[in-house]
C-alpha cells in the first residue's frame, strides 16, 4: 500500500454531497445529524518526544460512542531514521514469572538499551497455580525460544516477529526434538510450562481440550529454558489433576551448555534452578510425564550427549526463521489490520456492560497493539478509559485503526483487559499513562505480565537524516 491511503467513502460522499449542495437550485433539505467517523469524534493532541526518534500521541474521543466518557487512544510512534532506536521484546528477570511492565523495563539494563517507551507484550495465562506466567503462542526474546506456537490445525497463529528493530506480522509454527548422541529423537511438546497442561490453546494434535482454554495431553516432555528462573512444576501442584491412573510423578533431566547429561532422577521440581551455584549458567531441565518419562528414563543416562532442536517457521511466507539475537517474536491470535486493511476478526470481548442508550451492549476491555505506519514507522498503541478501564470488541478495535488520519498498514492485537499498560521513561522520570484496572474496585493495581515491547537504544545501520 502507498503513503497516499484509500480515500473512506464516507468522505467521498459528504464530497459529492457538497458538489449537489453548491450546484442545485432546489430548497435546502433539513439539517440532519452527521454521521459518526473517526475525524469527527477524536482529536489529536500534540506529538510530545520522549526521546529522540520516539514520540507519543494522544488521540482523546470526543464523541463518545454510548458511553458516558471519551476514551483515550495512545501510539507511540518509533522512527530508527532520526535517531538510534530500535524495538524488541522482554521478560524481565525472569520468565516463568510475570512482572509489571515497569519493572521489566527496569531489568532491561538501563544502562545499555535504554528504554523509552514500552506496553505489556504477547498473550499468556497466569492461572498456574504456582504464580507463574505460561505464554499463549510463540515467545522469543534474543533469539531465544520461551514457548511454542498455538497449534492452529498445523498452520499456527499469529505473531509479530521483531528483527533488527522491525516488526512484521504473520504466522507462526514452532517444531521442537531432541536427539540423542546415538540418533534416536523424540518430539518436545512446549517450553517453560508445566507437563500435560496447555493453557490459552492447543500446542499440538494430541492436546484435547478439557475445558474453557485448557487442554491436556499425559504423555508429554517439556524443556525448561534457564531464562525460566522460576520454581520448575511439581507433580500434584496444579489444580488440574491428571485422570487417575496416568502418571503423574513424572521424571527430570538436567543438560549441562554443552548438551551433556548432568543429572537424572524420579519426580519433578527437585532441581533448584534459582540457584546460580547449584544450577549453572546455560543449564536446561527436561521434564518428563506418562510415556514422555518413560522415554527419559530409557533413553538418557548421566555423561549422554543431546541436541535441542528448534524450528520457528513462517506458514504464511513458507520461511523457517533463524534463531539468532536479532528475533524477538510476541504472539497472539488477532490480526487487526493487513496492507491498511481490515481483516475479518471476531466480535469477541470479556467485560461488557449496558451504553448509556439503556440498550446497546458495550465492551470495556482494555485493547493493546503493535503495528507498522504508511512512513514505515512501528508503534505501540493503547485504547483505555480516562480513567477506567475500557476499549472495544476485537473486531471494533480493528474498525478505529483502520481510520485514514491514524495512517496504520499492519496492526496485531496483543494481550488487553488489566494487561493493558503504557510507560515512558524520559529524563529519568518513568510514568503510566494507562489507568490501573486490574482486581476488584475500588482497589485496582497494575497487572503482573509475561513480557513486554519496548523502544530503547539500539539500531542496524540506518542513515541518520
Amino acid at each position: 500500500m502507498t503513503a497516499a491511503r484509500r480515500r473512506p467513502w464516507p468522505a467521498v460522499a459528504a464530497a459529492f454531497a457538497a458538489t449537489l449542495a453548491l450546484t442545485s437550485s432546489a430548497v435546502a433539505s433539513p439539517a440532519t445529524a452527521e454521521p459518526r467517523t473517526f475525524e469527527n469524534s477524536w482529536s489529536k493532541g500534540a506529538p510530545v518526544t520522549v526521546a529522540p526518534g520516539v514520540t507519543h500521541t494522544t488521540w482523546t474521543e470526543t464523541v463518545p460512542d454510548k458511553r458516558d466518557a471519551g476514551r483515550l487512544l495512545q501510539i507511540v510512534e518509533i522512527d530508527p531514521s532520526t535517531a538510534p532506536v530500535t524495538l524488541e521484546s522482554a521478560f524481565g528477570s525472569a520468565d516463568g514469572l510475570p512482572e509489571l511492565v515497569t519493572d521489566q523495563l527496569k531489568a532491561t539494563a538501563y544502562t545499555t538499551r535504554h528504554p523509552h517507551a514500552g506496553v505489556n507484550g504477547g498473550l499468556f495465562r497466569a492461572d498456574d497455580p504456582n504464580g507463574n506466567a505460561t505464554h499463549t503462542g510463540v515467545s522469543v526474546t534474543d533469539g531465544v525460544l520461551h514457548s511454542s506456537s498455538c497449534w492452529g490445525g498445523g498452520k499456527g497463529t499469529a505473531g509479530a516477529v521483531i528483527q533488527y528493530g522491525v516488526p512484521y506480522i504473520t504466522k507462526l509454527l514452532t517444531t521442537l526434538t531432541l536427539t540423542t548422541g546415538r540418533g534416536e529423537t523424540v518430539t518436545l511438546d512446549d517450553i517453560n510450562r508445566n507437563p500435560g497442561r496447555a493453557r490459552g490453546c492447543q500446542r499440538d494434535a494430541e492436546d484435547v481440550l478439557v475445558t474453557g482454554s485448557l487442554f491436556s495431553d499425559p504423555d508429554e516432555i517439556v524443556l525448561f529454558t534457564e531464562d525460566y528462573a522460576a520454581q520448575l512444576p511439581k507433580p500434584g501442584s496444579d489444580s488440574y489433576k491428571l485422570p487417575v491412573g496416568q502418571d503423574d510423578t513424572g521424571y527430570e533431566v538436567v543438560i549441562d551448555a554443552a548438551g551433556a547429561v548432568v543429572d537424572s532422577h524420579e519426580g519433578r521440581g527437585l532441581v533448584p534452578v534459582t540457584d546460580p551455584e547449584k544450577f549453572p549458567a546455560g543449564h536446561r531441565v527436561l521434564q518428563g510425564i506418562g510415556k514422555g518419562a518413560e522415554w527419559l528414563r530409557t533413553h538418557l543416562a548421566l555423561d549422554d550427549r543431546v541436541t535441542v532442536n528448534q524450528k520457528l517457521t513462517d506458514t504464511t511466507l513458507g520461511r523457517d526463521i533463524r534463531l539468532d539475537p536479532s528475533v524477538d517474536v510476541v504472539g497472539s491470535f488477532h490480526h487487526l489490520l493487513s496492507n491498511g486493511r481490515k481483516n475479518s476478526v471476531p466480535h469477541s470481548c470479556n467485560g461488557q456492560a449496558l451504553g448509556n442508550d439503556g440498550t446497546t451492549m458495550i465492551c470495556t476491555d482494555s485493547r493493546t497493539a503493535i503495528g507498522t505506519t504508511t512512513a514505515g514507522r512501528s508503534v505501540l498503541i493503547t485504547l483505555t478509559g480516562k480513567s477506567i478501564e475500557d476499549g472495544d470488541y476485537v473486531d471494533g478495535f480493528a474498525t478505529l485503526l483502520d481510520a485514514e488520519p491514524l495512517g496504520l498498514v499492519d496492526a496485531l492485537n496483543l494481550d488487553g483487559g488489566g494487561s493493558t499498560t503504557l510507560v515512558t521513561h524520559t529524563a529519568g522520570t518513568t510514568t503510566t499513562h494507562t489507568p490501573a484496572t486490574d482486581g476488584p474496585a475500588p482497589n485496582h493495581v497494575y497487572r503482573k505480565v509475561a513480557d513486554t515491547v519496548f523502544t530503547g537504544h539500539g539500531g542496524y545501520g540506518l542513515i541518520a537524516r
